[in-house]
């Protein structure tokens, strides 16, 4: 195994770099013969293992998009006639076993229900705590649970190589259950800002789901307007972020429910520039016509006017000029460059992409590799759009009966849910899911070595503890 050298490390030490090579230009076979190629030399499993993960990495359910690869299996998959061959269901563990007990030798398992009140792991570094990951993950997939894991240091994208045979056997391992794992686990490693994998990327302008109640809709739409805010570089936790915030989410909220064309950062930035003036123009193009010399102009109507017809605030009496238009030049500038990558290379973010598997009867484990968000803030918003995306989500679902529908797992949560009073982007919308998650079905399992680093409140919301080995007295 190769060892690792640095957190920040992108070239991936641990051999992903060889497991997500880029074949822009490959059919996916050639992609999964690289790959085993790659991870074979890396000394990684053996050749026919690693091939088999490949092949379902390379395989996983993808509709298409700019920049990515997707493979032409996943393509006939969407398009199989309804009367294709119907595979028998693979049977589905009704306990995850996670161990055995050192006192009396016997197997410690649990309901997966349990998971659904949401569990913590908590150890620092060599506590064994990625091993714990790793083995309730493959249980979820096991007892048939749809798998989300954001994954900031490439240690459990690992999962994708699957399990050594020789090890296992060596170790005394069950050889049945690491071949049902093989058989359901369906793999996906998404790499946003990169064409190696399946890349993935964000799409903000997504509006919350049809159907919500007001208080729903209300808490869905700030959260599209905090997502602008903070990639605009304004502190939401601030008077003038606040302002900014409360601005944009009128000038999102009317314009869709309205039409208006805000749906790309070009046409917000005009909006946000002057908003009386494009929303009368496109409210009141038959103001705009040339008119000939004989023919009566229509008046354009006063701002007063087109507010008490089509219910809109005074929008230039709530950002200041120049403050609108340095917004308006910020967020331009993720319309072109470097900048769009982390909205145009790949797929949009879609949740029922997570959940369905390409073949029927097997378990997607969706791994997101945050290691090729190089940027801090970038990283921040990437994780707090996955967390409106599942939020969203969980808003289109009944309420579950006991059955867990997705297992969201997030490894190294620090940095995104430290104590107050730092409050980065993602920390008020993940506090909401696992306040709501239960009731949809939906478990959270979050994992750190620094427990004073993560606030206290969320830590409380789990259930379940994994405790491994601590060296800090303040853990």
């Amino acid at each position: 195994m190769v060892e690792p050298t640095s957190d920040s490390d992108e070239s991936d030490s641990w051999g992903l770099d060889g497991l997500l090579e880029e074949q822009e230009d490959s059919t996916a076979g050639d992609f999964s013969a690289a790959v085993r190629e790659a991870v074979t030399g890396a000394g990684v499993g053996d050749a026919a293992s690693d091939a088999r993960i490949a092949a379902l990495a390379a395989s996983s359910a993808v509709a298409g998009g700019a920049g990515g690869m997707v493979a032409p299996e996943i393509q006939a998959t969407k398009a199989r006639p309804a009367v294709a061959e119907v595979k028998p269901r693979r049977r589905k563990s009704k306990r995850m076993l996670l161990g055995t007990r050192r006192d009396t030798g016997k197997e410690l398992a649990i309901s997966p229900t349990i998971l659904s009140r949401h569990a913590a792991m908590l150890g620092s570094t060599g506590s064994g705590k990625t091993v714990m990951a790793k083995a309730l993950i493959e249980e979820a997939a096991l007892a048939g649970i749809p798998c989300l894991i954001l994954d900031p240091q490439g240690d459990l994208a690992r999962l994708a190589l699957g399990i050594d045979e020789q090890d296992l056997r060596d170790h005394d391992g069950d050889l049945k259950r690491r071949a049902r794992l093989l058989d359901m686990a369906e793999v996906r490693l998404w790499t946003p800002l990169r064409s190696k994998g399946l890349p993935i990327c964000i799409d903000p302008f997504v509006a919350p789901p049809d159907g919500l109640d007001a208080e729903e809709a209300i808490t869905a739409w700030d959260m599209v307007a905090a997502g602008f805010t903070g990639l605009a570089d304004y502190d939401a936790e601030k008077a003038s972020g606040k302002q900014v915030k409360t601005y944009i989410y009128e000038i999102m909220v009317h314009g869709t429910r309205l039409e208006l064309p805000v749906g790309d950062f070009q046409s917000l930035a005009k909006a946000v520039r002057d908003p009386h003036e494009l929303f009368t123009r496109l409210l009141y193009p038959e103001c705009y016509y040339d008119v000939e010399d004989d023919e009566e102009k229509v008046a354009v109507p006063d701002w007063d006017e087109v507010m008490a017809e089509h219910l809109l605030p005074h929008y230039e009496d709530m950002l200041p000029r120049n403050t609108r238009n340095e917004l308006a030049r910020r967020l331009s500038a993720y319309s072109s460059g470097v900048n769009q990558l982390l909205f145009s290379n790949g797929v949009p973010i879609n949740f029922d992409t997570f959940i369905e598997p390409v073949e029927r009867g097997k378990v997607p484990l969706n791994i997101i590799y945050l290691n090729t968000i190089q940027d801090d803030a970038q990283k921040q918003y990437f994780v707090q759009e996955i967390a409106r995306g599942l939020y969203d989500w969980m808003l289109t679902q009944q309420p579950a009966e006991g059955e867990l529908k997705l297992l969201f797992f997030m490894d190294e949560v620090a940095p995104y849910l430290p104590p107050y009073p730092r409050n980065p982007p993602a920390k008020d919308l993940i506090k909401l899911i696992f306040k709501q998650a239960r009731k949809y079905g939906v478990a959270c399992v979050l994992a750190t070595q620094n427990v004073s680093d993560v606030d206290y409140k969320i830590l409380a919301q789990a259930n379940t503890t994994f405790i491994g080995r601590f060296t800090q007295p303040q853990d």
